[in-house]
């Protein structure tokens, strides 16, 4: 194996800019792999290569630092490097641990003729998204066939505090999970404790009522959406299934007379499939 450099690609180094490792309160908790992670998720399907500059803005870390996170990430496969751009892209390394985290959701397969179906019924953007720290992440689409949908894809986040997606997640999260939630977002100045708190309750009685969380116009104000929580046997935490679309189509009176109860149906759908009906 070719022996990892402390400098980046351009020769940069460790710089006065570059954040220290800092034990946090929690000294389990490994900050530089946590960096590494967080350059990799900055990467969306609709990107070209992104390069030290680009993927600084995203991460929110100094320059100096990626450039010696993407410098270990191509060195070790789960980048490549575009020598002739300066520019990186994912890597065969990255790519291989999506697949098999995708052999490891088995209920997908299941889950596309389902969803699929939906997407085509209802003329809305379908996704299954998981938590990413603060945000949703859009996993898988199903588009509907005869019809235009929003803009969102793959990889794709969307904020957990005022999407119908995150309002799911915090709604069916545990105790324990809602927890360390809260002290994240308090943490990262987005949300008081007390805020958040009300943001739980609220999701919770929606989904308690309907079976369903939605947002109006809650993150971006031309877009409504709905979502259903999913639990796997195969997961500690809670996976989410909404519809989303422009709100001229998917209107509020829509989302409660059609749209809302058949996403509930057609989870209970999956659900009577995998063998774990409630």
């Amino acid at each position: 194996m070719t022996p990892i450099s402390k400098t980046g690609e351009s020769g940069e180094g460790l710089r006065e800019e570059d954040p220290p490792e800092e034990a946090g309160p929690d000294r389990r908790f490994a900050t530089t792999l946590a960096r590494g992670l967080s350059v990799l998720r900055a990467f969306r399907t609709s990107d070209g290569p992104l390069g030290n500059q680009e993927l600084s803005e995203r991460t929110g870390l100094p320059k100096s630092t990626v450039s010696r996170m993407t410098y270990t990430l191509s060195q070790l496969g789960y980048l490549d490097h575009l020598r002739s751009i300066e520019k990186y892209r994912l890597g065969p390394a990255a790519l291989a641990l999506g697949n098999i985290a995708r052999v490891n959701l088995p209920f997908l397969e299941i889950a596309n003729p389902i969803m699929q179906e939906l997407a085509d019924e209802t003329g809305t953007l379908v996704a299954f998204t998981v938590r990413d720290q603060l945000s949703m992440l859009y996993a898988h689409c199903w588009r509907p066939r005869a019809a235009a949908t929003i803009w969102l894809e793959v990889g794709r986040k969307i904020p957990l505090d005022k999407t119908a997606s995150g309002l799911c997640f915090l709604a069916s999260a545990s105790e324990r999970e809602c927890r360390g939630l809260r002290q994240e977002f308090v943490a990262s100045g987005e949300l008081t404790g007390d805020a958040f708190d009300s943001i739980v309750k609220r999701a919770r009685q929606q989904l308690l009522s309907l079976g369903y969380t939605t947002s109006i116009g809650g993150w971006v104000d031309t877009i409504n959406a709905v979502a259903v929580p999913f639990r796997s046997h195969e997961a500690s935490q809670a996976f989410v299934f909404n519809c989303g679309d422009l709100s001229n189509n998917l209107t509020e009176a829509r989302i409660t007379e059609e749209v809302g109860p058949l996403l509930r149906r057609r989870v209970g759908d999956l659900e009577a499939r995998m063998g774990q009906s409630t």
